[in-house]
């Protein structure tokens, strides 16, 4: 009752005030009785507190000044043992017992724990573990650290530091002419020399085998520098005589090594046979007795291969070979060196190929493959062979075809054993990476990405077959050089035919290298989360979509149909999204692996954006050929949607935004059939709602037959419905939103209040959320929300409503063409029509509300009338007041007064609150 009577204090206010100090009358009449009535309850509910406190003292009458004491708890007793407490009353003593003193009278003392629990016992020692196996670099760390501290040590050291200093000698004698004796005997004089130590050695080898075996060695190291020393000198040593002499040192080093089986007496001869070209070059280039000279060392090692195993000389004939190989090639070779240069590298590359064999067949562990050298070989070779050829396609195309046909025989010959599986799986690998690297060969020359990326997952194959981590290793950090080698050899142009060209295999080398790679990582964690894995699997992806959006482009400048049509960027990429879906639902079938889910669930949202690109090209792209690749998408949807169970997160992301790709494009086809109509003869509320209807019906269908809407996964759907249904909702409304400035032209139907297209999608939307309030629990959080977002829409619609209507029945003519007219609201607002309809429509709803929430106890209903007639009396008072001079203003302050008094008649007062919450 404050309230009203403030109220209607303060429209006294306003009325008895001037019409420039309206607003001041009508606050101040409002505060100064809000005021004082606030004023008046607060006193009365202070005397009727002191009222009732003057009763309650009355009725309990006098109370007695002293109030009895609580018995004073009587002393602790003394503790007694278990024992005594435990003792029957008869057993107590008959006299009683003596008034203990102050001093017994004391709480007793909590006795200390007895010494067994003071501390806990001691355990037992564990048992130690043992000791984990160590990794490569210990062993090898191991293996250099008895080279230089087991044995006679200093002599090794000796002998190592003497090769250098001898070579050095020999260098800077020769060229300081410090000698006076000809060249050819100071040759001589230390060929003698190292003979003679080589002589000694082979008598100390029998008492002291680690003195006569470091001795040999030195020596052997010491005759292959003086001969190729003599070899550089003109006139001093033939050509065929060197290499002669290399020969025989060479295999001398070998017999000895295999009689004694002493591999460091090897690696000393061989290691300065090795370092020989390196420390005596003069820089003439000729590299025919460079190669020639290392052949002879290979061969050397590759006999030694079949008899003794030793994997130190194979990596270091390996190491030497390729490394010099290759820093000769950077700075001296030439295309006219092509004819002398390419058969060593052949042989070479044959000889490190074999060498894998014997080690697989005769070594310390039989079968386990030497995977540096096997892996390694073809993977330096190669490089080599392309720098040979300067880039040459066809070449390198025919070349890879040959190491293929040799890994490939070697992988057949490999079946007759048992213990050779290993390697004949690996041949067999590498072979069949290298024939598929013929084909994007043959069109491009990005050879190196490609060999990388298959190499790299035949080396994680092997590693994880023969359980060693660096191979492992390898093969992954292979798949991260492939990637930088295709960005450095990275090219815009298009070369070849479409799909079918060098650029788009390399791509689809490096997805099939990355994603095979992620299959076998997260195979080995029994397709658990591997962070591995998943960064494979993510560049994968990455290399995927970089083709198809490359592809794409190339097809947007391309005639793919006969009647010269362009396959244009949204049309090409829908069909890449649709080959995308249906790859990784083969890929799911074929095995339970996780990874391939994600492809159509990054790919599928992405049609959206081409469905828009699409119609942008061009609007009645539906009409005509490139149309069917919607069909295609729809296809691929019903297709890799079964296979995505149990993924709910990625079947969610696929499904739903292949329903929206598909709701849209339908929704832009209608728009584009209703423009091709007749866009003078139709109105825009058709054009505006229409395209809209399929995702009205998708909406309707997963809130009323949700399985036929999650077809073809049904109930599995259940889990991402709401989520559809949100998103769904959320675009409805934001279309309703959107339509409320639409002038909503029906043509060529009259228009009809609440009956064009416009408004009926607005009540539909209105009814849609009061269905959804009354559906709530009255206990639900979102219950108040849904209140008031169902009450503003009402307002909004009524209020939008009357003024179309004012537009429509008041506007002399449009301002332009149905389809695209131009109303200004706020100057239709401010026509006296629309106030005055705006009134009685105001009015009208807040009588509704206030009587039915009056009779049906509704308090938010009835307060939604009250403000909706509080809401009118203001307006009356602000707006309509300068319209009383109007007859449509006087209509409106009498329609207003009319529905109060009927409010009276029918509900003089609110529900009250026990009403409501019944």
């Amino acid at each position: 009752m404050i309230w009203v009577l403030a109220f209607a204090a303060a429209l006294v206010g306003a009325v008895l005030a001037s019409e420039a100090e309206a607003m001041f009358g009508f606050g101040a009449g409002f505060l100064i009785v809000a005021a004082l009535g606030l004023l008046y309850r607060q006193s009365s509910r202070i005397d009727a507190l002191t009222t009732r406190l003057r009763d309650l003292e009355a009725r309990r009458g006098p109370q007695p000044e002293s109030r009895a004491r609580p018995a004073e708890a009587p002393p602790p007793e003394p503790s007694r043992t278990v024992a005594e407490s435990m003792a029957p009353a008869a057993a107590a003593p008959e006299e009683p017992p003596p008034i203990p003193s102050m001093e017994a009278a004391k709480p007793a003392p909590t006795p200390s724990p007895s010494p067994a629990f003071e501390r806990p016992a001691p355990r037992p020692a564990a048992s130690r573990a043992p000791a984990a196996e160590p990794d490569a670099i210990e062993r090898f760390a191991a293996r250099l650290r008895a080279f230089l501290f087991e044995g006679n040590v200093p002599v090794k050291l000796g002998l190592l530091v003497s090769l250098f200093g001898v070579a050095a000698l020999i260098r800077y004698a020769a060229s300081a002419g410090w000698l006076t004796v000809p060249v050819s005997m100071r040759y001589a004089g230390i060929a003698l020399a190292a003979i003679a130590m080589l002589v000694y050695g082979l008598k100390q080898a029998r008492e002291r085998p680690a003195f006569g075996l470091s001795l040999q060695g030195g020596a052997i190291g010491i005759l292959l520098l003086t001969v190729f020393g003599s070899f550089r000198v003109p006139d001093l040593l033939p050509a065929g005589l060197a290499f002669a002499l290399v020969l025989v040192l060479v295999a001398g080093a070998a017999v000895l090594a295999i009689r004694q089986n002493a591999v460091w007496l090897a690696v000393i001869g061989f290691l300065g046979g090795y370092l020989a070209p390196i420390l005596l070059s003069t820089g003439s280039g000729n590299h025919v007795a460079l190669f020639s000279y290392y052949a002879l060392l290979n061969g050397a090692v590759f006999a030694m291969a079949w008899v003794r195993p030793w994997r130190a000389m194979n990596l270091m004939g390996f190491v030497f070979t390729f490394g010099v190989g290759a820093l000769w090639g950077a700075k001296y070779f030439r295309p006219e060196l092509f004819s002398t240069t390419e058969p060593f590298l052949v042989a070479f590359f044959l000889m490190y190929v074999t060498i894998p064999v014997a080690y697989a067949l005769k070594g310390r562990e039989p079968g386990k493959v030497d995977a540096t050298l096997l892996f390694g070989t073809p993977l330096i070779a190669f490089p080599m062979q392309v720098a040979l050829l300067d880039g040459e396609t066809m070449p390198l195309a025919f070349s890879a075809l040959a190491v293929a046909a040799v890994y490939l025989l070697l992988a057949l010959w490999s079946r007759r054993e048992a213990k050779l599986r290993v390697l004949g799986q690996s041949a067999a690998a590498l072979g069949l990476a290298f024939a598929t690297l013929a084909v994007p060969l043959a069109l491009s020359a990005r050879w190196t990405s490609a060999t990388w990326a298959l190499q790299g997952v035949a080396l994680l194959w092997l590693g994880q077959t023969q359980q060693r981590r660096w191979p492992q290793a390898a093969g992954i950090g292979l798949q991260v050089l492939a990637g930088l080698a295709y960005v450095a050899s990275f090219e815009w142009g298009h070369d070849g035919m479409a799909i079918l060209n060098g650029h788009t295999l390399n791509l689809l080398l490096l997805v099939a290298g990355a994603g095979t790679c992620a299959w076998l990582l997260d195979r080995e964690h029994e397709h658990q989360r591997s962070p591995g894995g998943a960064l494979l699997a993510a560049t994968a992806l990455g290399w995927w979509f970089w083709a198809g959006a490359r592809e794409v482009e190339r097809l947007d400048n391309v005639h793919a149909y006969t009647d010269g049509a362009d396959l244009e960027l949204g049309a090409g990429w829908l069909v890449f999204v649709a080959l995308s879906a249906l790859l990784a639902a083969g890929l799911r079938r074929l095995s339970d692996w996780r990874k391939p889910a994600w492809l159509p669930a990054l790919a599928m949202p992405t049609a959206v954006f081409a469905v828009v690109v699409a119609y942008l090209e061009s609007s009645s792209w539906l009409s005509e050929p490139r149309g069917f690749t919607l069909l295609a998408l729809a296809v691929a949807m019903v297709v890799v949607l079964p296979a995505l169970r149990g993924l709910t997160g990625r079947q969610a992301s696929t499904h739903i935004a292949a329903l929206a790709a598909i709701t849209l494009a339908l929704g832009l086809g209608i728009r584009e059939g209703l423009e091709a109509i007749n866009a003078e003869a139709l109105g825009d509320g058709w054009r505006w709602i229409l395209p809209w209807l399929p995702l009205a019906a998708l909406t309707a269908l997963l809130l009323r037959r949700p399985t036929l809407a999650a077809w073809p996964v049904g109930a599995d759907a259940q889990g991402y419905r709401r989520i559809a249904l949100g998103l769904a909702l959320l675009v409805l409304a934001s279309v309703w939103v959107v339509t409320q400035v639409v002038a909503g032209t029906a043509a060529p139907l009259p228009w009809v209040p609440m009956l064009n297209p416009v408004e009926l999608f607005q009540l539909i939307g209105v009814l849609g959320l009061a269905a959804w309030l009354k559906s709530l629990a009255p206990q639900a959080p979102t219950r108040p929300i849904a209140a008031v977002a169902l009450g503003a829409a009402v307002f909004t619609l009524m209020t939008m409503a009357t003024l179309r209507a004012s537009w429509h029945w008041g506007a002399e003519g449009f301002a332009g063409t149905p389809w695209m007219t131009s109303v200004d609201w706020w100057d239709v607002a401010s026509w006296t029509v629309s106030q005055a309809a705006l009134s009685v429509v105001w009015s009208l709803a807040g009588v509704v509300c206030w009587v039915l929430g009056s009779r049906r106890g509704s308090r938010p209903l009835w307060t939604y009338g009250a403000l909706l007639l509080v809401a009118v009396l203001l307006k009356l008072l602000l707006v309509d007041r300068e319209n009383l001079g109007d007859l449509l203003g006087i209509v409106s302050f009498l329609t207003v007064g009319g529905l109060l008094v009927i409010v009276g008649r029918l509900a003089p007062r609110p529900p009250s609150r026990l009403e409501a919450s019944e």
